[in-house]
């Protein structure tokens, strides 16, 4: 488990030295999932009013299985809400994910790599998948940055919208 905790503290540790990060608010985590008998370590980028306290927000997520063997590829996601509602309000998921992703879609379409779901409105609308040979760290990390930076500020401009303070 330390070893798979490692590669993403690698990840981390190159996203925290960017002076984006900090001025911007962003946060990383990283855990066992699921939390009780761990199969595998999640990694999520997140900014504080993204609703994530409980890890069921809204985040950028990667996931590395424990057992080796399955670990030969993984994924890159932006997670719009586990939840079918959005905390503290009566409104349906779907009132911060349709307008995110009609924002973004065009852009990150043309993203080599990058594939929506069918049912892109969903909460996990698009994805890359990496191989986790070497140098996976350093393209996890140069891609979660694309993310963060570039949907980061449209993400905050629809929850401005959707659920002002």
């Amino acid at each position: 488990m330390e070893k798979t905790i490692a590669r993403f503290r690698k990840v981390e540790k190159s996203l925290k030295a960017k002076p984006w990060f900090k001025k911007q608010g962003w946060i990383v985590s990283v855990h066992p999932f699921p939390a009780y008998r761990a199969e595998g370590i999640t990694f999520h980028l997140f900014k504080k009013h993204w609703f994530n306290g409980e890890g069921s927000g809204i985040h950028i997520e990667s996931y590395l299985p424990l057992d080796a063997s399955k670990r030969k590829a993984t994924y890159l996601t932006f997670h719009v809400l586990h939840l079918a509602i959005i905390p503290g309000t009566k409104l349906k998921r779907i009132a911060i994910a349709k307008p995110f992703v009609d924002s973004i879609f065009e852009k990150v379409s043309q993203w080599e790599g990058y594939k929506f779901r069918a049912g892109k409105y969903g909460t996990q609308p698009f994805s890359k998948l990496f191989d986790t040979g070497e140098g996976f760290e350093k393209e996890l990390a140069v891609e979660a940055e694309r993310l963060a930076r570039t949907l980061g500020p449209v993400m905050d401009e629809v929850l401005s919208e959707v659920c002002p303070e």
